[in-house]
């Protein structure tokens, strides 16, 4: 598939093609998945008028690699840790010492009545709808900033999106969303964001190729084909940028690390019915389901998360040695993060210079067996060919949030961490830190830079096609800047 040379940059674009810009999320798209759909010529609309004039790249996105946390790059230009929402389940150390109210709230659960919750526990700001205050949007969880009545079809999305979600009915939800935003086209909007759950929904029904999963991906197709004859009807078009949040890969195996504690003689308090568990001794909270953050134990009340020296080692060690566990992270006793891989071990630690990989045990995520030092952007490019991609950096930022697990642990392809006994059983899932659920297509209308790319850095980017100020403090980096040597290596 063609990637369209860097021929200028961002900012250089001129102002008469700066003035809207159109986000369109196509929730759990695999960027192979879409690629063979273009080269089959099943995606029409995105080739023309999107990867033709700009081009498509496969970027990576965040740990834990799951929708609504895997927003808050896009929407806030930072990472879900330093954002201080780890996850879409993480327990609150404090909270769940009270009574029953308070051990509810402290669960925390984004796949429910908490769903909302979101929009208050982001710990960071201004959000893009905040900077651009004619924004709209439509289908999406993370709402703050925007201005009342901006947030379109919030309640056919709470029907539709619970239909969907038990009945599998996600063409009907896709088909709201596309109504609603050919509804918009000729409405005086500056940036528009616009979710299609149809996608992540089937493939958690079915798997990522599946007839109607492909199907959600042509429907999607066709609505920005129509977006775009009405668009051009009142004036110019917008600038369009198609991403997705995360991957998927097949689920075959599902190991519910809450129920393998328990299993152990570990009282764990875990999602959906034991958030009340009495004299917990462990806890789990899982994404995706690829993720889980496990904390020790879970009813101290202590706000601080646990170093490596203050958790139970033979807990610990077994954890890691788990069957499907593919990577365990965990702060150490000096600042930094151990990842383990089965018995291997390697130190996570950064400073002005950039990050350090230090193996001390085997090389358990595959940068090589002697101690590496890079700068950011270098690690990135280093690990995109790895197993892990990004892998450095992701854990990084999740575990400086206190909200983090005390160990948090990433599943091994076709593993998932929550048993068959959720409605639906997911088939497919995601979450984790392989390639298959961190890579992810970023697709422009605007030239790329020829640099690796991260989620994160779509939403400076976008500030910049519409003019506006661009924060102080984001993780994310303009594509304008890393279109030249030194912004692509800071």
């Amino acid at each position: 598939m063609r990637r369209a040379a860097p021929v200028r940059a961002i900012a250089d674009v001129p102002a008469r093609e700066a003035r809207r810009v159109v986000c369109i999320l196509v929730d759990g798209a695999r960027h192979d998945v879409l690629r063979d759909l273009l080269e089959q010529g099943d995606l029409p609309n995105l080739a023309r008028w999107v990867i033709e004039p700009g081009g498509m790249a496969v970027g990576t996105t965040v740990f834990p690699s799951t929708t609504g946390v895997a927003y808050i790059p896009i929407l806030f230009g930072r990472y879900p840790g330093l954002a201080n929402v780890p996850g879409i389940r993480w327990l609150d150390r404090a909270g769940i010492s009270g009574g029953a109210a308070a051990r509810w709230r402290a669960a925390r659960s984004y796949c429910g009545p908490q769903a909302p919750w979101i929009n208050r526990d982001i710990d960071c700001g201004p959000s893009l709808f905040d900077l651009v205050p004619q924004s709209l949007a439509i289908c999406t969880p993370i709402t703050r900033g925007l201005a009342r009545g901006a947030h379109l079809m919030p309640v056919r999305r709470a029907i539709l999106g619970a239909a969907a979600h038990y009945l599998g009915s996600y063409g009907a939800l896709d088909r709201a969303v596309a109504k609603s935003w050919l509804a918009v086209a000729a409405r005086p909007w500056r940036f528009l964001f616009v979710v299609f759950p149809g996608p992540d929904g089937l493939t958690h029904l079915h798997h990522p190729t599946h007839p109607s999963v492909l199907d959600a991906y042509r429907r999607i197709d066709r609505a920005l084909g129509e977006f775009v004859r009405r668009v051009r009807r009142s004036g110019d078009l917008p600038a369009f940028f198609v991403v997705a949040d995360h991957g998927a890969s097949a689920v075959h195996k599902h190991k519910d690390i809450a129920l393998e504690l328990e299993a152990w003689g570990i009282p764990t308090l875990r999602h959906p019915l034991h958030v009340w568990r009495r004299h917990p001794r462990a806890s789990v909270m899982v994404s995706g389901n690829g993720c889980a953050h496990v904390y020790f134990p879970a009813s101290s009340g202590g706000r601080t998360p646990r170093t490596e020296a203050q958790m139970p080692a033979e807990l610990l060690a077994r954890l890691l040695l788990l069957p499907g566990v593919g990577v365990g992270a965990y702060r150490d006793d000096r600042g930094g993060v151990m990842v383990a891989r089965g018995h291997s071990r390697a130190r996570l630690r950064e400073d002005a210079a950039g990050v350090t990989y230090e193996p001390l045990l085997g090389d358990p995520l595959g940068l090589g067996a002697l101690p590496l030092s890079l700068p950011d952007r270098e690690l990135l490019e280093s690990s995109r060919a790895t197993q892990f991609p990004d892998a450095p950096r992701q854990l990084l930022q999740l575990l400086s949030s206190a909200r983090s697990g005390d160990l948090v642990l990433a599943a091994d392809p076709g593993v998932d961490f929550r048993g068959p006994w959720e409605i639906p059983e997911h088939r497919s899932g995601h979450g984790s830190l392989f390639a298959e659920h961190m890579l992810v297509p970023i697709a422009a209308s605007v030239p790329l830079p020829d640099a690796a790319l991260r989620t994160v850095d779509l939403m400076p980017t976008m500030l910049e096609i519409l003019g506006a100020p661009v924060p102080d403090g984001l993780d994310g980096v303009p594509f304008s800047r890393l279109a030249t040597l030194e912004g692509a290596l800071a």
